[in-house]
């Protein structure tokens, strides 16, 4: 049962304001959908570069010229992220390509040991983007081809001058003439030969690569293929809308543990201590004429007599002793509120009329001397009323207007029995409803209201009544 009144405190300040809370998120999301909407949009393209080929052709000879061949993926990422991207921007502005050359972009191995890598490319436009992916690829591979060319045609250099002067000591030999003392002609020795041989493979071989173009450029960026990054304005608005339901309901829940305002009738219970006898709707109209006669609306009716049981079954501090035994003593209730204009007079010409339909005899008097309204609620038009019984200019029988109710004019019907002998029949019990009006405007209310005559017109009222309803000034109206 805890846990059941846990949730419930929990949810129901989210409950209550529903609807705030919905128009809140919804306000967010569309909010963020028109601010994403305005943003200028950011397009990706992608394109790769293959190192294989020139890792691969590499030109025999030196170990320093193989080494200077290799590719390794790494350097060339950081090669491109620091020396080609930048160049390939200062081409772009010199074209005047302000898209392009505004945009981003970087360079990112695809694996450790993978001979691929990819160009990311950022731009406000989609082919921008693609252009800016594409050039980069471009200078570096033309980069990379001037440095496989540099690197062949010095290996090649290297080749002839070996070749030279393998040759230049053949030729030498050779010339040595035959009939000089201490001298005879030779010929070239078989490892020279092979020497000049292996040498002139060598340089056919390297001239035969310099075709070779190294890196490779794969997979070309297009501006059809291009990747919207931002602005999404459906996923950010359903973000937005995310985020503004959770904020808006912590904020109705922070604004509930904050209002110390009573919102349920077990909460005012709680307060005030004491049981709530019944609960009454707010209706339009809460008096309603019928056949000339003031009633209760339709709505009130059942809260009403709920209430009018509810004080029947009070425990009073005193009984009076009648003739079908004990019975409660009379009864004089005040009622107030805090505010004028609460719904407390109408309220109790309603209580009223209930009681007298339900046999009882209720006295209404109106202790609202500053703002007397009972008199046009209960349809009475006595000019005179509570002001003079308390001044002592009238006594409280002349003062007092009885108010017609369902019943009240039944009379006594004469009827005949069997012998011809006229008897009364008695008519059935109904109640009887009584105001005293508040009348003229009274110089010092408080002072009229605290004296010894207002105990004892209670007092007096209370002997021949069931109940005696005191509709009494509000505290904050005065």
């Amino acid at each position: 049962m805890s846990e059941t009144t846990e949730a419930t405190s929990l949810f129901a300040p989210l409950w209550r304001r529903k609807w705030l809370i919905l128009a809140v998120a919804i306000v967010a999301a569309l909010a963020t959908y028109l601010y994403y909407k305005r943003q200028t949009p950011v397009y990706q393209s992608t394109t790769q570069i293959y190192l294989g080929a020139g890792a691969e052709e590499q030109a025999p000879g030196e170990k320093g010229n193989a080494k200077a061949l290799a590719l390794n993926p790494t350097d060339q990422v950081a090669i491109i992220n620091s020396i080609v991207i930048e160049g390939v921007r200062q081409q772009l502005r010199k074209e005047e390509d302000v898209a392009a050359a505004t945009g981003k972009a970087h360079a990112k191995a695809v694996g450790e040991k993978s001979q691929f890598i990819t160009i990311f490319a950022e731009a406000h436009r989609a082919k921008a983007a693609a252009l800016l992916a594409n050039s980069i690829a471009t200078a570096y591979i033309r980069r990379q081809h001037l440095y496989y060319q540099r690197a062949v045609l010095s290996a090649i250099s290297v080749a002839r001058r070996q070749l030279r002067r393998i040759e230049a000591a053949s030729a030498s030999a050779l010339s040595t003439k035959p009939g000089s003392k201490g001298a005879s002609p030779t010929s070239p020795s078989t490892a020279s030969v092979l020497q000049s041989a292996n040498l002139a493979s060598k340089i056919n071989q390297l001239e035969a690569e310099l075709s070779v173009s190294g890196a490779q450029h794969v997979k070309p960026a297009k501006p059809a293929g291009a990747q919207l990054l931002s602005p999404k304005p459906r996923k950010n608005a359903i973000f937005g809308f995310v985020v503004g339901l959770l904020l808006a309901s912590v904020a109705a829940y922070g604004l509930s543990r904050l209002d110390r305002r009573l919102r349920s009738l077990a909460a005012i219970e709680t307060v005030l201590g004491f049981p709530i006898l019944s609960a009454l709707p707010s209706v339009r109209r809460p008096i309603v004429s019928r056949d000339g006669r003031p009633s209760p609306s339709g709505p009130l009716l059942e809260p009403l007599r709920r209430l009018h049981a509810n004080l029947e079954l009070l425990e009073s501090p005193k009984r009076t002793a009648g003739a079908n035994g004990s019975r409660m003593a009379p009864r004089v209730i005040l009622f107030t509120s805090a505010d004028p204009g609460d719904g407390k007079s109408t309220l109790i010409a309603d209580l009223a009329l209930v009681q007298s339909d339900a046999g009882a005899r209720v006295a209404v008097v109106e202790a609202n001397l500053r703002r007397p309204v009972q008199a046009a609620l209960l349809n009475a038009a006595g000019p005179y009323g509570l002001a003079e019984v308390l001044t002592g200019t009238l006594p409280a029988e002349n003062a007092m207007q009885r108010v017609p109710v369902a019943g009240a004019g039944v009379d006594a019907q004469p009827a005949q029995d069997a012998a011809g002998v006229a008897t009364e029949v008695e008519p059935p019990s109904a109640g009887s409803l009584s105001l005293l009006a508040g009348g003229t405007a009274a110089a010092n209310p408080p002072a009229l209201l605290a004296g010894e005559a207002m105990k004892d017109l209670l007092s007096s009222l209370a002997e021949d009544r069931d109940y005696v309803l005191v509709d009494a000034p509000s505290p904050l109206g005065v």
